[in-house]
């Protein structure tokens, strides 16, 4: 029997709002249930627009004792659903400028909210402390039902993200917090529940050092897929958007129905939360907003959220990136990592790629040698970061000549190339650091990588050296690339042939470039080049 299609909601974190319109929602349920069951204090950490908020809401709508919103869901038949009263708080609804400013936010727009709400107003001290509204609000709830209080926290590290270039507020924001926090620890005989959510886990901060209860399931294989969407449940969740676009389109072949399914995953699949766990994620926000615009690709990603953090640390690591696909870190790094020194520019690069794997720019896609192996998750987000690589030198992604520099690579115009790269180059800041011949690749690499070509590999490793730069741009059409700074492009040339860099890439009918270029420190730009063509 086919099932009805539902709406898909993009901007709505209420699964109230969800059931009443019909809409679709991906049961992740038993997850709840499992930790209902099975402790009382949680911290999970996910990149923004994950689903955390809505998971937050479900949590309270389970503790409010709605059932029905849950019947065909897979908790329904199998929890109580008590009753009880609910402290909700969301950190990123707080603005401020300065200390003075969030305690007034915080009392103003949540505190004093919630008990009104539950009619406990007078309970409250307006001129006492942020630690002391939350144990006074915890209290109250408890002597008025009778009953243990659910506390479900959102976003509790916004303030300390948009403090980090201010380390003295940050340290007046933590130290608030840590205290703020460490209620939860000293009311815990009066807490039934409690979950906190956020993007980034500052353990490096001790703004949990009291809480030493929490569990942190953020990198556990038990709830790797409880935000986002696993390849099984796209496939049954969506199974009748995907056939609507089969039937719009007469797309009747099996091969084609299967090509068009291995785009969506190499779009948008990829991100893995837990080393212990192979299960890879879909964003829920760019698989609503892909399904909801016709099925047109698109880098949606680049729209979740606060993208201010990894412009900065581009700007400021720019040979991090230098490799394109391949990164590296510790797992010990993901809890030691202090974000104050990254956006300062004094961090070493286990702790940026730390940061950048917790706010969903990068993932873990496997382990060498005692080290977390990182990638970009998916072709939506490896664009937004070569993207962003690109424009921190000044080179515009939108540009006009993007297109005509894939046709100049697919038809060997070399000359075509160079012009296009030195035309692109001119728009490189005049302040940008370009005193390395890594700045250059960089640059150089990021624009092969958003063409969108069949592989392009940086650095890569051959029998007897490292090649700078490696093109395939179809089956039978190679461009293998040395880039050398105040030098000469004869030189660069030279060493592909002398290291035969090629080599791997001969096969009968195959034409291979082999490219030399040379830049200029001075001219900021491309001072010579020299090619020779091989026919095999």
């Amino acid at each position: 029997m086919e099932r009805k299609l539902k709406e898909i909601v993009v901007d709505k974190s209420s699964l109230s709002w969800l059931r009443d319109v019909d809409g679709l929602y991906v049961d992740k349920t038993k997850y709840l249930l499992k930790m209902i069951c099975s402790g009382s204090y949680f911290l999970l950490s996910r990149p923004r627009r994950f689903g955390k908020s809505l998971t937050i809401d479900t949590f309270e709508q389970i503790f409010k004792g709605n059932k029905e919103l849950f019947k065909g869901l897979y908790i329904y038949d199998e929890y109580d659903f008590e009753e009880y009263p609910v402290i909700r708080l969301n950190m990123s609804l707080t603005p401020f400028s300065d200390l003075k400013g969030l305690m007034s936010n915080l009392y103003e727009l949540q505190i004093y909210d919630i008990a009104e709400r539950y009619g406990i107003i007078n309970c409250l001290n307006r001129a006492s402390s942020p630690s002391v509204w939350l144990h006074t609000l915890i209290k109250a709830l408890r002597d008025k039902y009778d009953k243990k209080v659910v506390v479900l926290i959102d976003e509790y590290d916004n303030s300390l993200l948009k403090t980090v270039y201010d380390r003295a507020l940050f340290e007046e924001v933590r130290n608030l917090f840590a205290g703020f926090y460490e209620v939860l620890k000293t009311d815990g005989d009066y807490i039934r529940f409690c979950f906190i959510t956020g993007v980034i886990r500052f353990q490096q901060v001790s703004i949990f050092s009291q809480l030493n209860n929490l569990i942190d399931i953020s990198s556990s294989p038990e709830y790797a897929a409880l935000c986002g969407y696993t390849d099984e449940e796209l496939d049954y969740y969506f199974a009748p958007y995907i056939q609507k676009y089969y039937e719009d389109n007469n797309i009747v072949e099996q091969e084609e129905r299967e090509a068009f399914r291995k785009s969506i995953k190499d779009y948008y699949d990829g991100y893995r939360f837990s080393i212990r766990n192979d299960v890879t994620m879909y964003n829920p926000v760019s698989i609503g907003k892909f399904f909801n615009g016709g099925c047109s690709f698109d880098n949606f990603w680049i729209e979740t959220g606060a993208q201010s953090l990894v412009n900065e640390i581009i700007r400021k690591y720019p040979d991090l990136f230098k490799s394109g696909k391949v990164f590296y870190t510790y797992e010990s790094a993901m809890s030691t990592m202090n974000v104050s020194d990254i956006m300062e520019g004094c961090a070493n690069a286990e702790s940026v790629y730390s940061y950048l794997v917790q706010a969903g720019y990068m993932t873990i896609s496997g382990t060498e040698y005692g080290k977390l192996l990182l990638s970009y998750p998916n072709r939506e987000v490896g664009d937004t970061m070569n993207a962003k690589v690109l424009a921190t030198y000044g080179i515009d992604i939108d540009g006009r000549r993007f297109p005509y520099l894939y046709e100049a690579f697919a038809t060997g115009d070399t000359e075509g190339i160079i012009v296009m790269f030195r035309d692109a180059y001119m728009n490189i800041p005049y302040d940008m650091f370009m005193e390395k011949e890594n700045n250059y690749q960089i640059a150089f690499y990021s624009a092969l990588m958003f063409l969108g070509f069949d592989s392009v590999e940086a650095e890569e490793k051959t029998n007897i050296g490292w090649m700078d730069i490696s093109v395939k741009v179809k089956d039978d059409l190679y461009y293998i690339i040395e880039l050398k700074l105040d030098e000469s492009a004869e030189k660069a040339l030279k060493q592909i042939k002398e290291k035969r860099y090629y080599e791997k890439y001969e096969k009968k009918g195959s034409t291979i470039h082999l490219l030399g270029i040379n830049f200029s420190s001075k001219e900021r730009n491309i001072r010579d080049w020299k090619e020779e063509i091989l026919l095999k």
